[in-house]
């Protein structure tokens, strides 16, 4: 006897056991056999179009599971599926409306919602997906994919500590997971905890040796640390393993300008535009190697690319603003700075309730809220400015970082110095400190310099420190690196022993080197240079020491900015590709009538710098 036939529901049981066997063309036939017979049979479409989409053919799939949609619009598991397909073919605005219709069905299940969390975390509403990922932890606090993707959405939101926390609760969950250690080492790179991130990028990479983000984040611990020729061998394994990793190419071309290769950074920055030609950071980095040649007005056409291809870029902004700045094209330039606050790290404008003043309301007799926003020499810098709003009428409230409080001390009878993290009494208007270029149009015609200078050093100290200095021909400072931890360190920064020519000029030379590195310390002993920077525990001890030199050597730093600003003759050390404020191609600063500069005439040439200095220094 024949065996009679087997109904349908167990011929889509067998389909469904088939496909778990990855039988798809086993299970797909028998669907296609039952809609011979059923053309609008719910289930079997429903069935056919997710065989489908498990093969990656998505267009079919979505076309079958919009059939089944509309033969059962109340199965919820129809549009999930519809949802999902959709979303592989990027039909996002779809995908969301099948996604919600799903939910309003069945609110309650997990699965879909987190697929709607990463739909909208694509889409770019990161708030919505967080929204949507916590719905699904509530119900299921063990869903590490779920902790982890909040914590993807809270980093585009620059809400890190956050993100942080979420990775490590998805670590918690799944500890030798290479992308949750990897994703956790990102952050802590972002907030600059870079020996905190180095453990979980070895794990990731004992886990997974070829984890492209893993070996991200180890460029950027290297390069941290200075270590910038293993950092270049990192991006190189890197892009080895992963040639079409856009962020290993670009982070490749950031290291070598930072070994003063600019030109090689240059030839190879066709790979990233060719990876990604329509990705505004391709354009911004290949804008950031030109302006590293100085061959900014050529930058300026690449940042505009960018800019043409995502109009709210952010990197593409800022650059450009430099590059305007540092071409002397101040008055767009400092309208452009203002983008800033649009960037994860350079936030400026505070938070208040009181108006934002950008030079449009008259401040005579109105209370006004500067506050301080990067580094210190920063604020020396565009301090004054708080003289000139003083000039123009207004009740001043400067706030500076606490190293430079007792410096400001006796700075002008209208300017109450605050520290940074004090709170300010009632204002009526406030303006981060960088603003006031832009608030009072300026120019080149128009820089507000003092001859003189315009902070003075405690008399009573500087008269203490006179005794203590060597004699010689002239009692000369000298600085040869900054801040160690700044992004462009590599270029502005140069070894002492390098300098050390200088050193046999016949002059009597001082250390106002306050931070000396492990590299430079043998050099320093070998010297001769009297050094009392110990002693030094604020800006304002520093004045009162460089009031009682005759000149100031240093390369870009804040002890430049606080020395010219003492009134202080200044010669200054300058890379190839200097900072915006020295604008190019000139041996003067308009900010300060006392400096002199110093420039390489090609990347990393130290050496000739030393020799025009040493030529000059001679009687």
């Amino acid at each position: 006897m024949k065996k009679p036939p087997k109904d349908t529901t167990a011929r889509l049981l067998e389909a469904l056991t088939l496909l778990k066997k990855g039988d798809i063309a086993g299970a797909e036939a028998i669907c296609v056999g039952i809609l011979r017979q059923q053309s609008l049979h719910p289930e079997a479409l429903h069935f056919s179009g997710l065989i489908a989409l498990r093969s990656g053919r998505f267009d079919q799939s979505v076309t079958r599971l919009k059939r089944a949609a509309a033969v059962a619009p109340k199965n919820p598991d129809v549009h999930g599926n519809l949802g999902l397909g959709l979303m592989r073919l990027g039909r996002n605005e779809e995908a969301a409306l099948s996604y919600e219709r799903s939910l309003t069905l069945s609110p309650n299940e997990t699965g879909t919602r987190f697929n709607y969390g990463l739909l909208l975390l694509q889409m770019g509403r990161y708030a919505d997906a967080i929204s949507t990922f916590d719905v699904v932890i509530g119900r299921e606090v063990d869903h590490a994919e779920a902790h982890y993707n909040r914590s993807c959405a809270l980093s585009e939101l620059n809400r890190l500590e956050e993100a942080l926390a979420a990775q490590q609760k998805a670590l918690g969950l799944q500890p030798d997971s290479a992308v949750y250690l990897s994703a956790a080492a990102a952050t802590l790179c972002l907030l600059k905890r870079y020996n905190e991130a180095e453990p979980l990028i070895q794990k990731a990479l004992t886990r997974q040796p070829g984890m492209e983000l893993a070996l991200l984040c180890l460029v950027d611990v290297l390069r941290s640390r200075g270590e910038l020729q293993e950092s270049l061998e990192v991006a190189e394994r890197l892009i080895a393993e992963h040639p079409q990793s856009l962020q290993g190419h670009i982070r490749r071309s950031r290291i070598l300008i930072l070994l003063g290769q600019p030109e090689s950074a240059l030839d190879l920055s066709a790979f990233s535009r060719n990876i990604a030609p329509h990705d505004p950071i391709t354009h911004v980095n290949h804008g950031f190697i030109l302006a590293a040649l100085n061959r900014l007005e050529e930058a300026l056409v690449f940042y505009d690319r960018a800019l043409e291809l995502k109009p709210d870029d952010s990197e593409a902004s800022y650059n450009r603003a430099f590059a305007l700045l540092a071409l002397g094209r101040l008055e767009e330039g400092w309208r452009a700075y203002e983008c800033r606050n649009a960037r994860q790290n350079t936030v400026a404008i505070r938070n208040y309730q009181k108006p934002l003043w950008l030079g449009k309301e008259q401040i005579s007799n109105r209370r006004l809220y500067v506050y301080c926003e990067q580094g210190l020499g920063d604020t020396i810098h565009f301090s004054r400015y708080a003289l000139l709003c003083a000039d123009a009428g207004a009740k001043v409230f400067l706030a500076v970082q606490t190293p430079l409080k007792r410096l400001f001390g006796n700075f002008h009878p209208a300017v109450t110095i605050l520290d940074r993290d004090e709170a300010p009494p009632d204002f009526d208007l406030h303006c981060p400190l960088l603003s006031l270029p832009l608030a009072f149009g300026t120019t080149l015609g128009n820089i507000p310099a003092w001859p003189n200078g315009y902070l003075s050093a405690p008399i009573e100290e500087t008269a203490l420190w006179l005794p203590r200095l060597p004699t010689g021909r002239r009692r000369i400072g000298l600085v040869w690196s900054g801040n160690p931890t700044h992004t462009n360190d590599a270029n502005r920064s140069v070894a002492l022993e390098r300098l050390s020519p200088l050193l046999r000029s016949g002059d009597a030379w001082v250390s106002l080197q306050k931070e000396v590195r492990a590299s430079d310390q043998k050099a320093l002993h070998a010297s001769g240079l009297c050094d009392l920077t110990a002693e030094l525990a604020d800006f304002a001890d520093t004045a009162a020491l460089i009031a009682g030199l005759d000149l100031v050597i240093t390369v870009d730093t804040s002890v430049a900015h606080l020395a010219a600003a003492l009134g202080k003759p200044v010669w200054l050390m300058l890379p190839f590709a200097p900072d915006f404020r020295w604008l190019l191609d000139r041996e003067d600063s308009p900010w300060y009538p006392n400096m002199r500069l110093f420039r390489q005439e090609r990347p990393g040439d130290w050496d000739g710098v030393v020799r025009r200095i040493g030529a000059a220094l001679q009687p």
